[in-house]
């Protein structure tokens, strides 16, 4: 009876406004319900009383009608009540909100649960053929009282839900009244919580929390077949933006299905908010679902508003970002992007800085002034409206997508960035440079990029190693050198987080030192080699090869142990190294001067053999000069295949490519083919023509000819143009090596090749200079062959000028009839390192010599014997024939 008396009486309830639950006077009448001692009747005319509102905040119980009992009447009851122990006072009505609300939300479950275990048991019990009579009025007003009950369950906990003011509250409703939660509830929740975590100083108990989040993901769980779109967009958002520690990977696949399954009655909101959510937890559906949610978007745009558009567009972004391959075809993002722009002055900054981020990460440059349009429409904005991170993100963002945007908007742009450059975090610092750097560094009037730069050392110290590199490429890209202070404090930051960068990140640091021309010093230098190092087996072949370039154009040579672990990675990815890093890293080793070792330079020499079809010209060229420098031989099969493949592609090579494949090919102690060589001296003559060379070019062209023994009046022409330009060159840097290389080409030549003026003398007189000025060394090899000529009792002298002065010998002596006999010592650097065949300078040498009459004895170093009897005997031999 007392059961269904509570469900008349929340029936009654229910049939009243819904704001009266939370009322004051509600909160006071409500524990009297469960007062075991109250009757029905008078409970109800008080509950009336509290609904409509009659009764004040501070009035106490009703007082009873006078009956004809008179005051007799009126204390017999108040006796009953004080002896069945449920008075009504003050105190009690006065309890506190909490209390009587959590205890009928309590008592109104267990009325619930009864009821539907009668209706259970009514339905069991009643046969087929009974007849309803009386009791089916009972049982709908005993329906209506549970559904009541049920209705102001749920009214009562959304209103906890919505006053609570921690999120340690709304955890604390959801553990405790987990069986009474619809799906609106959890949906209400899930938003309460995600608004309370963006609010400061409240409370957030670990534990409750992580309690929370199960009961949650269980709440959804078995609440999902009953939900739509709107409550599956609603619990992701929410998931989303709590960043829920439960692994939730299978429960936003079950969600992001269900969303697919109803999309047709979604709305433009519901739809911005999933995919938002998609991308916040990198959860997406396929390809095919997501066209029909597009599709179904752009259905219902003209209900949407520009964040549905935003949102949608920031998604994709991060799905292209996350490397999801095509994420959307052209012509669907392309609708997007114009509903977009249509309701474009609805648009906040950041989703204007979004939409462009987001273009930038798809690789979609639109057509028209769509991006421009975009860029005017941001900056209209009030300052106070914009945000660093709107304002990063869009030069970021123009930087990548190089569209033509009007100088003038990217000069407002970037005065937006500089006023308010102190306020931007360390990201947002990089970003912009990096946007600028991309853009027109020459926008920046040197006081914004000074105050740029001050900003940037200010906070450098705060930087991670991501937002160092970057902002390190930028200072390199623009070019303007920073103070020396603020590379030093830049340096500083970049060996704190040296172990926390990554191979790319080092690559930039060491590129931009190069191209700003800063050496950090050895120190630096050496930890981060030895950085490199420890990383290399990590680092990709390509990031590899162009780290070893910097080193190179620093002119700093890692220690061993360090070069043997970058040779050793390189070496492990040398299948899928690609022509350019083979190049790079073969330029970095000769501008070293620093030979990688027999073994290393031969795998390298076979990958490129493999690679040569798909080399250019230039990497041709560059690959030959590399091997002449390092003194290694590649054999005459692949000079003679290289030179072919370049002469065919004569057209498409560079000045330098031309001098250095020569210059290689001669240095090497190779010889071009009869076809070849007139290829390559009429080329040169055009391009001459053009005044394309430079002048250490045209020296470096002469001097190989010469030593290949060209000559004709191809040749002549390309004698006069060298000697032309040496002279036009006045007093330039490098002129002395110049005039020198001439007089050396000269002396080879066989053919009356004269020097116009007095150029023949300035010649003449720096090739003494460079011979003059080497003094002599003796080797101990050199030692051991004069020691031998003494104990054979052969007069000698070490280290002797020619009678011409032109070259220094390293052992001269007389020979029979007269004769004058010439000893080389030839070590290590006559000779390639791999195959010991002698190279072009060698055998210039040896030619010069005979030609002014010298008998030459050359002693190889690979030849001479360890043991004095031995050495003896190799010299008797050698010098038989001119003793």
């Amino acid at each position: 009876r007392r059961e269904r008396q509570l469900g008349a009486m929340m029936v009654e309830m229910g049939t009243r406004t819904r704001r009266f639950m939370g009322s004051r006077p509600c909160r006071k009448v409500l524990p009297l319900v469960l007062a075991r001692g109250t009757r029905p009747g008078n409970t109800c005319r008080r509950l009336n009383c509290a609904l409509s509102n009659r009764s004040g905040d501070d009035q106490g119980p009703e007082r009873p009608k006078q009956t004809p009992g008179g005051p007799t009447t009126t204390r017999r009851r108040e006796s009953r009540r004080e002896a069945g122990g449920g008075g009504i006072d003050r105190d009690h009505g006065g309890m506190a909100a909490d209390v009587g609300i959590e205890a009928l939300v309590e008592e109104a479950a267990e009325v619930n649960q009864s009821l539907s275990r009668q209706g259970d048991q009514g339905a069991q019990g009643r046969g087929p053929g009974r007849v309803r009579g009386r009791g089916r009025s009972r049982n709908r007003r005993e329906a209506r009282s549970g559904q009541a009950i049920r209705a102001n369950v749920s009214g009562v906990l959304r209103a906890k839900i919505k006053k609570a003011k921690t999120s340690d509250k709304v955890w604390g409703i959801l553990l405790r009244h987990e069986r009474n939660m619809s799906v609106s509830l959890v949906c209400l929740a899930a938003v309460r919580l995600r608004r309370l975590s963006k609010r400061r100083n409240t409370s957030d108990n670990g534990r409750v929390r992580s309690r929370g989040e199960r009961v949650l993901v269980s709440l959804v769980r078995r609440r999902l077949p009953s939900m739509n779109t709107k409550h599956v967009a609603t619990i992701l958002h929410s998931m989303a933006a709590l960043r829920l520690s439960v692994d939730d990977g299978d429960l936003a696949a079950s969600l992001i299905d269900r969303f697919v399954l109803l999309v047709d009655g979604a709305n433009g909101q519901a739809i911005g908010n999933m995919v938002w959510a998609c991308g916040k937890l990198g959860r997406f559906p396929d390809k095919e679902s997501l066209e029909r949610i597009l599709r179904r978007l752009l259905s219902v745009s003209g209900e949407c508003n520009s964040q549905n558009f935003s949102n949608t567009l920031w998604a994709l972004g991060t799905m292209a970002e996350q490397g999801r391959g095509d994420v959307v075809s052209d012509p669907t993002l392309e609708l997007l992007l114009s509903c977009y722009v249509c309701k474009l002055s609805e648009s906040v900054p950041q989703g204007m800085s979004n939409v462009l981020w987001a273009l930038a990460r798809l690789g979609y440059e639109p057509g028209g002034d769509v991006v421009q349009r975009i860029v005017r429409e941001l900056l209209s904005r009030p300052r106070d409206q914009m945000k660093p991170q709107d304002l990063a993100n869009a030069l970021w963002s123009l930087g990548r997508l190089r569209c033509d945007v009007g100088v003038e908007d990217l000069a407002a742009l970037a005065s937006s960035s500089v006023e308010m450059i102190e306020t931007f975090n360390p990201q947002e610092l990089s970003l912009t440079l990096w946007g600028l750097a991309r853009t027109d560094p020459s926008l920046l009037h040197d006081d914004e990029y000074a105050r740029i730069l001050r900003a940037v050392v200010a906070k450098c110290h705060t930087f991670n190693a991501q937002a160092l590199s970057t902002t390190l490429w930028a200072v390199g890209k623009i070019g303007r050198v920073p103070p020396p202070d603020h590379m030093y404090s830049l340096t500083e930051a970049v060996l704190t987080r040296l172990g926390r960068f990554t191979p790319q990140g080092l690559s930039n640091v060491l590129w931009a030192m190069t191209s700003l021309s800063y050496s950090p010093g050895p120190v630096a230098l050496r930890e981060i080699s030895a950085e490199v190092s420890r990383k290399a087996k990590r680092i990709p072949g390509k990031s590899l090869a162009s780290i070893m370039k910097s080193f190179a154009l620093l002119q700093y040579t890692p220690a061993d142990a360090a070069m043997r672990g970058i040779n050793d990675a390189f070496l492990m990815q040398l299948p899928d190294c690609a022509p350019q890093s083979l190049c790079l890293l073969l330029w970095s080793y000769a501008s070293l001067g620093q030979s990688p070792g027999t073994r290393v330079l031969d795998e390298l020499h076979a990958r490129c053999w493999e690679l040569l079809p798909e080399c250019t010209v230039a990497q041709q060229a560059n690959q030959l000069w590399c091997y002449a420098t390092l003194s290694y031989d590649p054999g005459q099969d692949f000079v003679t295949e290289l030179s072919s493949r370049f002469a065919s592609s004569l057209d498409e090579a560079s000045p330098q490519s031309i001098a250095n494949l020569v210059w290689a090919v001669a240095s090497l102690g190779y010889a071009l083919g009869n076809v070849q060589e007139a290829a390559l001296v009429m080329e040169i003559l055009r391009r001459c023509q053009r005044s394309e060379f430079s002048g250490q070019e045209l020296t470096n062209l002469v001097w190989a000819l010469a030593v290949m023994g060209a000559g004709g009046d191809g040749f002549s022409d390309v004698w006069g143009r060298a000697a032309d330009a040496v002279m036009s060159a006045g007093e330039a840097k490098g002129r002395q090596k110049q005039l020198a290389q001439l007089f050396h080409s000269k002396l080879l030549l066989r053919g009356d090749y004269a020097l116009p003026g007095d150029l023949g003398n300035e010649a003449e007189g720096a090739w003494r200079e460079i011979v003059s000025s080497k003094e002599p060394v003796l080797s101990r090899f050199h030692h051991q062959v004069s020691a031998c000529l003494g104990r054979l009792g052969v007069h000698h002298d070490c280290e002797v000028y020619t009678q011409n002065g032109y070259l220094s010998v390293d052992i001269l002596l007389e020979g029979a009839g007269g004769s004058k006999v010439v000893v080389e010592v030839d070590g290590p650097s006559h000779f390639s390192s791999n195959t010991l065949k002698t190279n072009g300078s060698t055998l210039t040498r040896n030619e010069l010599l005979r030609r002014w009459g010298y008998d030459l004895v050359s002693v190889p170093f690979f030849k001479w014997p360890a043991e004095e009897g031995n050495q003896d005997a190799f010299m008797r031999k050698a010098l038989g024939c001119v003793l």
